[in-house]
């Protein structure tokens, strides 16, 4: 049973929140450091100027 009050779904489609490639960048790199034991630093740094997939955007929820 859920015990959070808060609404699982937002009646408001101005609640979009604005997508910061650095943090992302530094979730998988801080993901990616625990699972492998390598450096976050390390790994965002290669994320970072790894340029195969520079073109492609991230899928985010129209604010239509």
């Amino acid at each position: 049973m859920l015990s959070s009050t808060l609404p699982l779904v937002s009646n408001s489609p101005s609640a979009v929140p604005v997508i910061d490639s650095h943090r992302i960048i530094r979730a998988v790199a801080s993901s990616t450091a625990i699972e492998t034991g390598q450096g976050i630093q390390e790994l965002e740094a290669q994320l970072q100027t790894d340029s195969r997939f520079s073109a492609l955007d991230l899928a985010t929820p129209s604010a239509a």
